[in-house]
């Protein structure tokens, strides 16, 4: 092991045991306030959104021109519940869910149109905990754990499941920049720690695959902001996150090679839903994703959808 890799072990081990003093103490807050009778916890306020896509479209076998038959549904679970447990602490959490799968109609061999088996169109499982120490000030420290992954890893011959996975855990500064009963917008910023874990990764050059694992460490800044219509007929969430790692295990490993210096490009994502109710169980989606990770492409990403969707909401 080189000095080089050995400092950054040290430091990600530092910023994961500073975190989890941090949380220590904020928990340790928690038991405190609960024992007092005269600052009882507030109930849990929780909103729950999920929705159903179906989409088809079909022609017949003689139809003129080159469309094809095609079917696609997605699955989509927006959850969050938040508590102030003591008039110091809050508990806030979020939970997304999506998958989706989509099948066309092509020609096999022998000239016959069927359908294909059905393949993965949307696939993420991304839950986020944060626990803000609720000062009263301009702004409140925080620490916060994040799990992002998948149902099931298609790419290779066998499925795994919960495949790759990005660990982060953060801690800093929160503000709440509007809170009423229609807008909430706040944005974090910090530190944070990563660690990417892929199971049968595809080594470089080989037939073999192994476990590959990054930690890395930086900066962090997140904003969400979410509002709604009077009548509640319109909603719309965005969110912007910005990462820049400061340090990394790959490090040495990228030395001299023509991408050394991607993983020091900071990683963005931006996300937006627009929703629009029609009736109390229809309800239109349109959602837009914007990515940019150089270690993945040089090129910004962009991903929408736009659909009606059987939809059943419940918050409190």
């Amino acid at each position: 092991m080189t000095i080089k890799t050995a400092l950054h072990q040290v430091t990600v081990l530092r910023l994961r045991i500073l975190a989890a003093i941090a949380a220590t103490i904020l928990f340790s807050l928690n038991s405190f306030g609960q024992d007092s009778t005269s600052n009882a916890p507030q109930k849990w306020k929780y909103s729950i959104l999920t929705n159903l896509t179906l989409t088809l479209n079909h022609y017949s076998g003689n139809w003129a021109g080159d469309e094809v038959s095609a079917f696609s549904w997605g699955w989509q679970f927006d959850g969050s519940a938040q508590r102030a447990l003591t008039p110091w602490f809050t508990s806030i959490n979020n939970l997304k869910l999506k998958f989706g799968q989509t099948s066309m109609k092509e020609e096999n061999s022998s000239g016959k149109k069927e359908w294909e088996s059905m393949k993965k169109s949307s696939d993420l499982i991304d839950f986020e905990s944060v626990a803000r120490f609720t000062l009263k000030g301009f702004i409140d420290p925080f620490v916060g754990a994040r799990a992002v992954t998948q149902f099931a890893d298609n790419r290779a011959e066998k499925r795994i499941y919960l495949n790759p996975a990005v660990l982060t855990e953060s801690f800093g500064a929160i503000k709440d920049i509007i809170n009423n009963k229609f807008i909430d917008w706040n944005a974090r910023i910090g530190g944070a720690v990563r660690q990417s874990i892929e199971r049968n990764y595809q080594l470089p050059d080989s037939l073999r695959t192994s476990d590959k694992i990054t930690n890395d460490g930086g900066l962090e800044f997140v904003t969400n902001f979410k509002a709604v219509s009077k009548d509640n007929r319109l909603s719309y969430i965005a969110q912007i996150k910005v990462y820049e790692a400061i340090f990394s295990s790959i490090a040495e490993e990228m030395e001299g090679s023509s991408n050394e210096k991607d993983w020091r490009y900071p990683d963005v994502t931006w996300e937006n839903t627009l929703g629009v109710t029609l009736t109390k169980y229809i309800m239109l989606n349109l959602y837009a994703q914007i990515l940019y990770d150089k270690e993945i492409d040089s090129d910004v990403r962009f991903r929408e959808t736009v659909g009606l969707a059987l939809t059943y909401s419940i918050a409190n």
